[in-house]
């Protein structure tokens, strides 16, 4: 009789482990995996904003987080997010040709949409939201742009310099 009943508490025991296991595999499914980075309008000045996204793809290497976080970018704010003031200046036709990591080095070509329409503000927040989003991954130093396969060095008509490659500066998101 005792054994019976040691049987059943085991029984019952790997049911709740399995049933535990399943909880939390489902959790942590639909936690956010990437941090992104949008431009809120302020009026007189523009700033960066860090919101989350859930973008597993089953891939876990920088490289393909990397193409995940430029997606959402292109992608833009969530209706909740614009109704905070958040937009993209990434535009929406950007396509994303190539991202290799080369040591803690992103490189990252993208097509020429990147640098086409918008002033000198759309110019800085578009670019600001690109480098930010791509350092945020600890094996991410430094990233150096591409378009169209050639280095991106002046973006935009204003003539904006674009260092090659590009490492986030000490302190916080930028304001412009």
């Amino acid at each position: 009789m005792r054994t019976v009943v040691l049987r059943v508490v085991a029984l019952a025991m790997l049911l709740l482990l399995a049933l535990v296991s399943v909880i939390v595999v489902r959790t942590l499914q639909r936690l956010p995996d990437t941090v992104v980075y949008f431009v809120r309008d302020g009026g007189t000045t523009f700033t960066l904003e860090s919101v989350f996204r859930q973008t597993r793809s089953g891939a876990s290497d920088v490289e393909a987080t990397s193409r995940r976080a430029l997606a959402a970018l292109v992608d833009g704010p969530t209706s909740e997010e614009r109704a905070r003031g958040l937009v993209s200046e990434v535009p929406r036709d950007v396509t994303v040709h190539d991202v290799r990591l080369r040591g803690r080095l992103l490189e990252v070509d993208m097509g020429g949409a990147f640098a086409s329409g918008g002033g000198s503000a759309s110019m800085f927040g578009r670019l600001y939201q690109v480098m930010y989003t791509l350092t945020h991954p600890n094996d991410v130093d430094e990233v150096a742009l591409f378009l169209d396969g050639q280095p991106l060095r002046v973006l935009g008509g204003e003539g904006l310099m674009v260092d090659h490659p590009w490492s986030r500066p000490p302190g916080g998101v930028p304001a412009w």
